[in-house]
C-alpha cells in the first residue's frame, strides 16, 4: 500500500485526463500513521486544491497537501478497479 508520509493509501477513485494523469480525486481511504485510523472520504468532503488533493484524518485530525501527479504512483500498488463498478473502500479499522 503506498505511504504518503502520514498516510497509507488503502483505497483511490480518480477523474483522469487523457494521459492518464488525475484530474479529481473522487473517493479514497485512508490509513492514518499518527493514529491508525482509516478515513473514507468522498466528493465534496475531500479538500481540492490546484494539482493536488488534501489528505485528512477525520479522527485525529492530521492532514497533509499531496500532488495528484504523486497519488498517481500509487495506481501500481492499488488493485485496478473496474469502470463498471465504483471501488471498494475498506470498512474502518475498530481495533
Amino acid at each position: 500500500m503506498p505511504n504518503t508520509g502520514r498516510f497509507f493509501v488503502l483505497a483511490l477513485d480518480a477523474d483522469r485526463d487523457a494521459a492518464g494523469a488525475i484530474t479529481q480525486v473522487r473517493s479514497m481511504a485512508l490509513r492514518c500513521e499518527a493514529c491508525g485510523e482509516v478515513t473514507r472520504t468522498e466528493g465534496e468532503q475531500i479538500a481540492r486544491m490546484n494539482g493536488g488533493t488534501v489528505l485528512a484524518c477525520t479522527h485525529c485530525g492530521a492532514t497533509q497537501a499531496v500532488a495528484n501527479a504523486r497519488l498517481v504512483e500509487c495506481d501500481h500498488l492499488l488493485p485496478a478497479a473496474s469502470a463498471a463498478e465504483p471501488a471498494s473502500l475498506p470498512a474502518r479499522n475498530r481495533n
